[in-house]
């Protein structure tokens, strides 16, 4: 049973003889300086106890408001174990099966690939292993409601055989949490708060960014530019159909209750929230991702120094964050951060080894992006005017992308988002992002499509010209 730390006042003590306390805090405040973080919180929890649990830097780089213990950051991909830990839930609760097919549950579904469709379950999904890529373009620049993204899956080609093998896919999490909604006669948003959020107590988790702002503690994103921390706006999932992947917002004193419950069996305050059996389902390796590492469901498990280590990463937009546990140690780590930095898994891996007791592995410092990128230099004329190739352009999954002429050269522009383009050789077009877009004819000289790499480890995505 989860002792009664849940209740009471936060520690702040580091007791491990491997690092003092005053060493843990110079620790995460040098690699806040190397990363160039303005705010973060770290916490450690062992054997049922809060060992450490504190704030540091700003959460609010303008108004100078300094990061608490129950600060609000945006935990990104965290919320996979969430999603994970629902299914577990509805699996106890008979209401989902790991490997009955989703196209039982959603007789419409569909996929590109016909035995991916036929075949594709819930376990496949949340293990990574659907066959496509990642396409996470479009929830970035496409707003839809969640189940017209769902509809759309199926214009997405993958570029690997079904089960063959891991590739993270945020959409296939999306695909999970609408399943699960469904079955439950729900959303996915309430069933989070319902099933783990109330049950676990933790009362400042949400998984909205507007209700995060509606807080008196939160924190604001930011990204590192030219070397400093500037604020920038708050990605908001719900506005593009997604949020099963990565929209869970949570405090330091929250996620150091999830993470101590995901150690305890599945129990909270004596009552078994999920099976022991379940979650041990959740935990279990399902794919391999490489050299002693495995993916479970919403989580990354590996042997770590000759520990086993069941960890997750979190990036969003102005944040990221890592929290992992030891279950061998009965020991769990969460770092927080409001910069689109690798701080969180630099610290995380620095703070495993000291619970372990074992001496720091090297690190390389952080490398500054300078902003600049090798421009491309034309090689050939173009075959047609600016004029020529803007338009109306259609693709079914991405929706309509409209191609404008920009001085001397061009702008592709999503529903939320642009991208501006150079001319490079020929119909070819050069992107900052290091695209190469290309226009294609049709057998009268006419510009009839547009070749665009949305997702690198796929074919380019060819959006046909509307007349």
């Amino acid at each position: 049973m989860v002792p009664k730390f849940l209740a009471v006042a936060l520690l702040s003590v580091w007791v491990s003889a491997a690092q003092p306390a005053g060493d843990l805090d110079a620790a995460v405040r040098r690699a806040m300086r190397e990363y160039r973080v303005p705010g973060a919180a770290v916490g450690i929890v062992k054997d049922g106890r809060i060992l450490h649990a504190k704030g540091y830097g700003l959460r609010d780089s303008k108004r100078r408001l300094p990061v608490t213990p129950g600060t609000i950051f945006a935990t990104g991909s965290f919320s996979k174990s969430f999603t994970a830990l629902v299914a577990a839930i509805l699996v106890d609760e008979g209401k989902l099966e790991w490997d009955r097919p989703v196209r039982e549950y959603l007789p419409w579904f569909r996929l590109h690939d016909p035995v991916a469709t036929d075949l594709v379950t819930i376990r496949d999904m949340l293990a990574h292993r659907s066959g496509l890529p990642s396409y996470d373009f479009i929830r970035w620049a496409v707003p839809l409601e969640r189940e017209e993204l769902m509809r759309r899956l199926r214009y997405l080609e993958p570029n690997s055989t079904f089960r063959s093998g891991y590739q993270y896919n945020n959409l296939m999490y999306v695909a999970a949490g609408y399943l699960e909604g469904v079955v439950a006669g729900s959303t996915w948003e309430r069933l989070v708060n319902e099933r783990i959020f109330t049950p676990l107590r933790m009362d400042a988790s949400n998984t909205s960014v507007l209700v995060s702002q509606r807080s008196p503690d939160y924190a604001k994103p930011h990204a590192i530019k030219s070397g400093e921390a500037e604020e920038i706006p708050f990605y908001v999932y719900q506005r593009f159909g997604v949020g099963p992947n990565g929209a869970v917002n949570s405090t330091l004193e929250d996620m150091l209750k999830y993470v101590a419950f995901q150690m305890n069996g599945g129990k909270i305050a004596g009552r078994q929230l999920i099976s022991a059996a379940q979650l041990r389902q959740i935990h279990s390796p399902q794919v391999v991702v490489g050299d002693m590492a495995m993916y479970g469901l919403g989580w990354n498990i590996e042997s770590y120094r000759g520990h086993k280590l069941v960890s997750h990463g979190g990036s969003i937009t102005g944040f990221t964050a890592w929290m992992g546990f030891l279950p061998e140690e009965n020991a769990g780590i969460v770092v927080l951060s409001n910069a689109g930095t690798g701080m969180p898994n630099a610290l995380g891996q620095e703070l495993t080894d000291h619970v372990l007791g074992l001496p720091a592995v090297p690190r390389n410092l952080p490398r500054q992006d300078s902003g600049m990128r090798a421009a491309a230099h034309p090689e050939a004329p173009a075959s047609h005017e600016l004029m020529d190739l803007a338009g109306d352009y259609q693709h079914p999954a991405f929706g309509p992308m409209r191609v404008q002429a920009e001085g001397d050269g061009l702008r592709l522009v999503f529903p939320a988002r642009s991208i501006s383009l150079k001319h490079h050789h020929y119909d070819v077009f050069t992107s900052a992002e290091g695209w190469m877009v290309q226009f294609q004819m049709d057998t009268q000289g006419e510009i009839s499509s547009v070749s665009v790499p949305l997702e690198p480890a796929a074919k380019p995505v060819v959006f046909l010209r509307q007349r």
